[in-house]
C-alpha cells in the first residue's frame, strides 16, 4: 500500500501522535512516484496518458536530454474509485507520426513512446493478452507481462507497438479493489513504452442490484479510446457513461475494431453500428486487414467457457460483406485456441485468454472446427506484413491446472493470415509418391535445413516460396540422384537480403511431381 492510502487511518487514531504520524505520511506522500503508468493511441498524431499521483504535468521531446514540451494533466471523466487517487489524463497531440519521443512524468527515469506508422504501412508488431489479473492474486501476472516486454523478434524497436488485452483485466470484482490498482503496476513493465488497448470483459462491470468496489468508473476513467462509441442498453450497469463501450483505431495497414460486452442486445446494435465503419475500410486502399477483438468467444472448447453463436452470425455476415475481415481475437475461456476458418465460416478466432490468471481447462474432445488448442499460459506476437499477419504463441509460466509442457518463451503454435488481395497457391499434401521434404527443426532460427528424399534421377528443383505463391529463394536445381539428401536455406531472398521472420512454403519439384511442407523462420 502507498504511503498516502495510510492517511485516514492515521487520522481516525487522533491526538498529537496521531497528528504527527499524519505530517509523516504527508511528507511522504510529496515524495511518492506516479504509478500505474500507461497511454494509448488516440491517432496518427496523438497519445493519452494515464497515470495516478500528485505530478500533475508530463515532460517530453525528441531528445532524451530535452523535454522540452509538456502538457498539464486534467482529472479524468469518470474518476476510478478503485483508490483516492489522484488519477490524472493528459492528452499529447501535435506530434509527428512514426516517431519516438521521450517523456518523464515527475521525478521518474526517461521512458519512450512512439506514435504510429504511416497509414498503409506495414513491418511491425503488437501482442495480445487477455483474463490477466494482478500479482495480489497470482504471481504468473508479472511473469508474463515480463516477457511481452523482454518479447524481440528482430522488428523495428525491441518490444510491442501496443498490446491488445480484450476484456477481463483486473479481476477486482471477484477478488479485492486493490487488485485493480496493482494491475495498472504489474503492467507497467511494457505499459510505459507500449500503448495499452483493451476491451471490457465481463469483470469490469458490475449489475446495479450487484453494486461492488469495482466497475466501469475504473476503466473507462483510465483510459481514452480513440473513435469511442457508445452502446444502448436498458441494463443499469455501474459506472457505465456515454461512450468508451466500444472503439476502433487505425495502424499501419490495419483496422481494429473493438465489439463490446452483451449488456442487453448490444451485439445487434454493434453490428449495426460498424457496417460504415467496416466498409470505409473495405474501401480505404491504405487498409489491408481488419481486425476484431473482443472478450467473448465465438468459438470455444474451453471447459469453462463455450462459444457463442449468436457472436459467431454476426461475425460471419460482416465477414461475407467485408472480406478484409478474417482475423479475431476473443478471449473469456482462459486457453489459448486456433480455428480453422474453413470450418469458421472463412474467419480465424484465436482465443487468448491465459494473460496470468487462473485456467479454465478444455472439453474432452478437440472440435473438427479447432486446428490447435492448449491449456497453458502465454502470450501472443503478432507480426503484420504487407499482405499478410504472422501470429506466434508464446510459451508463458507453468500456471495452475497447466496441462501442457513447453519451454518458457518456445513457439507453440504460429499461423498466417494472407490478405484478401492475395490468392496462396494451393497446397498439395505434404508427400507424394516418391517425394518427401521435410525442414528440420521447425520453427528454424535464422536458417533451416531440409531433409530431402527423390525416388528416382532426374531433375529435382528445391525452392522456397511465400504463402502468395511468389518465390523468396531457388535453393537448388538440376541434382539428378535418387535417394535421401540434406540442404539448407541461409534465410536470405534471391537478392541475399534476410528474408522477413514467418512462415514459408518449401517445394520439392521432380518432372511433372511436387511434395511442399511449411516451415516457420524466426529472427
Amino acid at each position: 500500500m502507498r504511503p498516502e492510502f495510510r492517511a485516514a487511518s492515521a487520522l481516525r487514531a487522533g491526538g498529537i501522535a496521531g497528528a504527527a504520524v499524519v505530517g509523516l505520511l504527508l511528507a511522504a506522500r510529496v515524495a511518492a512516484p506516479a504509478d500505474e503508468i500507461h497511454w494509448t493511441i488516440t491517432g496518427q498524431t496523438s497519445v493519452t496518458f494515464d497515470w495516478r499521483g500528485l505530478e500533475s504535468a508530463i515532460r517530453f521531446g525528441k531528445l532524451p536530454g530535452a523535454l522540452n514540451d509538456s502538457v498539464v494533466a486534467a482529472t479524468p471523466s469518470p474518476i476510478p474509485t478503485s483508490s483516492v487517487g489522484p488519477f490524472r489524463e493528459a492528452r499529447i497531440t501535435g506530434l509527428q507520426q512514426d516517431t519516438r519521443y521521450y517523456y518523464r512524468i515527475g521525478n521518474m527515469p526517461n521512458a519512450v513512446f512512439r506514435t504510429p506508422v504511416p497509414r498503409g504501412s506495414s513491418n511491425f508488431w503488437f501482442a495480445e493478452e487477455a483474463d490477466v489479473g494482478s500479482t495480489l492474486s497470482w504471481s504468473t501476472v508479472g511473469d508474463i507481462q515480463s516477457m511481452i516486454f523482454a518479447d524481440n523478434p528482430n522488428l523495428p524497436g525491441s518490444y510491442p507497438r501496443f498490446v491488445l488485452l480484450p476484456g477481463d483485466l483486473t479481476y477486482g470484482d471477484q477478488n479485492s479493489v486493490a487488485d485493480v490498482d496493482q494491475h495498472f503496476n504489474d503492467v507497467m513493465a511494457w505499459s510505459t513504452r507500449a500503448a495499452y488497448m483493451p476491451a471490457w470483459g465481463n469483470h469490469e462491470w458490475a449489475m446495479a442490484a450487484d453494486a461492488k468496489a469495482d466497475n466501469l468508473n475504473n476503466y473507462e476513467g483510465r483510459f481514452d479510446l480513440p473513435n469511442s462509441q457508445t452502446t444502448p442498453s436498458s441494463s443499469v450497469v455501474v459506472g457505465n457513461g456515454p461512450g468508451e463501450d466500444w472503439y476502433w483505431f487505425d495502424y499501419g495497414n490495419v483496422r481494429f475494431i473493438a465489439f463490446p460486452e452483451p449488456f442487453d442486445g448490444t451485439w445487434n446494435d454493434w453490428a449495426n453500428q460498424v457496417n460504415p465503419i467496416m466498409a470505409a475500410a473495405q474501401a480505404d486502399p491504405e487498409l489491408t486487414f481488419i481486425v476484431v477483438f473482443g472478450h467473448r468467444p465465438s468459438w470455444s472448447s474451453g471447459a469453462d467457457h463455450e462459444g457463442d453463436p449468436a457472436l459467431a452470425g454476426h461475425m460471419a455476415a460482416l465477414h461475407a460483406a467485408y472480406p478484409k475481415f478474417t482475423l479475431c481475437f476473443q478471449a473469456h475461456s482462459h486457453h489459448y485456441e486456433r480455428s480453422d476458418p474453413a470450418h469458421t465460416n472463412g474467419i480465424l478466432y484465436i482465443v487468448g485468454g491465459t494473460g496470468g490468471s487462473s485456467l479454465g481447462g478444455l472439453t474432452g474432445n478437440q472440435p473438427s472446427w479447432s486446428a490447435f488448442r492448449s491449456n497453458h499460459l502465454h502470450h501472443l506476437r503478432m507480426h503484420v506484413h504487407e499482405h499478410r499477419i504472422d501470429g506466434y504463441v508464446i510459451c508463458g509460466p507453468d500456471g495452475a491446472g497447466s496441462t501442457v509442457s513447453c519451454a518458457r518463451g518456445s513457439i507453440v503454435d504460429s499461423w498466417t493470415v494472407l490478405s484478401s488481395a492475395v490468392v496462396a497457391v494451393p497446397v498439395p499434401p505434404e508427400r507424394a509418391p516418391g517425394l518427401r521434404v521435410r525442414p528440420e527443426p521447425n520453427p528454424a532460427r535464422g536458417s533451416v535445413s531440409f531433409r530431402i528424399e527423390v525416388d528416382v534421377a532426374g531433375e529435382h528443383v528445391l525452392e522456397v516460396l511465400d504463402l502468395a505463391g511468389r518465390r523468396v529463394r531457388r535453393l537448388s536445381s538440376g541434382w539428378e540422384a535418387r535417394g535421401t539428401r540434406s540442404m539448407r536455406w541461409d534465410g536470405l531472398d534471391e537478392t541475399g537480403a534476410p528474408a522477413p521472420a514467418g512462415t514459408y512454403l518449401v517445394r520439392l519439384r521432380s518432372a511433372s511431381r511436387s511434395a511442399q511442407s511449411r516451415v516457420t523462420l524466426l529472427r
